[in-house]
């Protein structure tokens, strides 16, 4: 599963949820795929007549392949990448990514910034409404920012919007209003950040505008946000007509949407998996779905003739979170041993079969500040036995696990359902980590819950470990995910990460414009990060998107979705 990073938006979306092949030979060797170019590789339908009728007969309507989003369909409160193309579908943003992952204008048909690059001034275009017909200003850009502000504002944006001007007068203050936020006319608005910010135009001002008029609210009043978030209005391409739990999700196109009117009638988006999902396609039950990135699924849906496939590198990862608030996991030296101790790359190269890479640092290979020139932590049973004899865990002959103190080393680890990546993953894991005296108990839960249980309730986190993975922005800026300030509600520190040099390299990361010296900072925390461990790095990993031939347009990337531009694509 993944959970989606807002600096777009805690990818992570999970693709790794929905791989269909278990673990094989580990040691079978493998044609590794190049992961560090974000260009998209096409292979093209060889008999789009061999198309379903089903599929065929179906003229208006996209049927998507999805995982299972919440149902919080609104851009200042979804933190998945399930829900998070739902609200790209409602929603449009100031600035848009293009397939390079640079920021273009969209509500903006313009911006300036200042010379000291404190302050943004967007130009709105005159010619967008809300899908209830209001038109779109610069009070409702302003409404959004300062929303997401509120006391009890209990999204994924703290981190983004503290960045604006007056945040504390008004977040913890008597502020009625954000000094930061100036409304000049109604298509123009400036905006002043306290602190020069490098990943401003692709994380604060690239999430989506909300109608001041539909959802107004009085300041600490928050919930009544939520109490919309299966009723949204946006400026997107598509209205929501209908959401139903664990089962699908209706849209309708929106007619006056200012980019033109959508070609595609409806979008159908239906719960899908690893055991689902290629036989639906495979059906035409669905037109498009995330599958499994390994040569034997890739070369059966080649083999249906009628769906073209594209593959790219993920912008993003999967790991392991370890609460670093339990006694077990706050010493460093436990914390590497876990990784020393599982074997990643065997699992990798077998599950993967070339399609993905050992992650160890928290960027994705297409991102400039990648660099890969940290400790790769091969592994090393006998090092990790080491650091847990050194962190005090002896091994007891009678029964071969680790105690310290009386106490057993086990704890409890929590994994997504629905898929086959991850009950490989943790069979390999207790497998690995009872060679090393570690019991591990495992419960499968899904991922809705998952969320729940990592998330602060009533002041603390209801796990001890979990895997998960996150969809990273094309700016490389962590902060939400690590800083120490983001252990709050709203914050997706979920590991309790608290670590004062990690902050600062952060803060220095996002102050400084320059990005060769932007990359030296962040290759420098990435060395920290990959010593500390709060996660335990798992994969990077090519995406394979399967889209029936009789769907056009779509293109699909590292930093684009196929929610991109999707009032252009059309049906056959």
């Amino acid at each position: 599963m993944k959970r989606k990073k807002i600096a777009v938006t805690l990818a992570v979306l999970l693709s790794f949820a929905v791989l269909s092949t278990a673990c094989g030979n580990q040691n079978a060797a493998v044609k590794q795929q190049d992961l560090t170019k974000n260009t998209t590789q096409i292979i093209a339908a060889t008999k789009p007549s061999a198309n379903p009728e089903l599929a065929k007969n179906r003229k208006d309507t996209l049927v998507v392949g999805d995982m299972d989003p919440s149902g919080t369909v609104n851009p200042i409160t979804e933190s998945t990448t399930y829900d998070g193309y739902l609200t790209e579908l409602v929603f449009n943003g100031m600035l848009v990514n293009d397939e390079n992952g640079n920021p273009q204008c969209d509500l903006a048909k313009s911006y300036d910034v200042s010379p000291d690059g404190l302050t943004y001034t967007f130009h709105l275009r005159d010619d967008v409404k809300f899908s209830d017909g209001t038109k779109l200003t610069a009070d409702d850009v302003a409404f959004t920012f300062t929303a997401a502000a509120d006391p009890n504002y209990d999204g994924p944006l703290g981190s983004y919007i503290a960045w604006i001007k007056g945040y504390n007068d008004y977040n913890q203050g008597s502020a009625t209003s954000l000094s930061g936020i100036v409304v000049k006319d109604p298509t123009t608005i400036s905006i002043t950040l306290n602190q020069k910010n490098a990943s401003a135009t692709r994380s604060l001002f690239g999430f989506g505008i909300i109608s001041k008029k539909y959802y107004a609210f009085n300041k600490g009043d928050f919930k009544k946000v939520h109490s919309l978030d299966l009723k949204p209005i946006g400026t997107g391409p598509y209205k929501l007509t209908a959401f139903k739990p664990g089962q699908e999700t209706d849209l309708v196109r929106n007619d006056t949407y200012y980019k033109g009117k959508p070609k595609i009638k409806n979008i159908v988006c239906i719960k899908t998996d690893a055991t689902t999902n290629v036989q639906k396609l495979e059906k035409g039950e669905t037109d498009i779905d995330l599958v499994a990135s390994n040569p034997t699924t890739i070369n059966s849906l080649k083999r249906a003739g009628f769906l073209n496939l594209q593959l790219f590198p993920d912008l993003g990862y999967s790991y392991i979170g370890l609460n670093l608030k339990d006694p077990l996991f706050q010493d460093k030296q436990v914390r590497q041993a876990l990784v020393y101790g599982l074997d990643r790359k065997g699992f990798v190269d077998s599950y993967f079969k070339g399609y993905a890479e050992v992650s160890n640092e928290p960027f994705s290979p297409v991102q400039w500040a990648y660099s890969n020139d940290v400790n790769q932590y091969a592994y090393n049973p006998t090092k990790a036995g080491k650091l847990l004899d050194a962190a005090g865990w002896k091994l007891n002959s009678s029964d071969g696990f680790r105690y310290k103190d009386g106490k057993k080393f086990t704890f409890t680890f929590l994994y997504p359902s629905g898929g086959k990546f991850y009950p490989a993953l943790v069979a390999v894991m207790k497998d690995n980590y009872k060679k090393i005296g570690i019991d591990l108990e495992l419960v499968s839960l899904d991922f809705n819950t998952l969320c729940s249980k990592i998330d602060l309730v009533n002041g603390k986190r209801d796990y001890q470990a979990y895997t998960m993975a996150w969809s990273l922005s094309a700016d490389p800026d962590s902060t939400q995910i690590f800083d120490s300030n983001q252990d709050v509600t709203g914050g997706s520190n979920y590991v309790s990460f608290h670590n004062t040099e990690s902050d600062e390299l952060l803060q220095q990361g996002l102050t400084e414009l320059d990005q060769n010296k932007r990359k030296i900072i962040y290759q420098k925390w990435a060395k920290l990060i990959n010593d500390e461990c709060p996660y335990i790095f798992i994969a990077q990993n090519k995406d394979s998107w399967a889209i029936n031939s009789r769907v056009k347009g779509i293109k699909i990337g590292s930093f684009v979705d196929w929610t991109t531009n999707i009032q252009n694509d059309e049906l056959n």
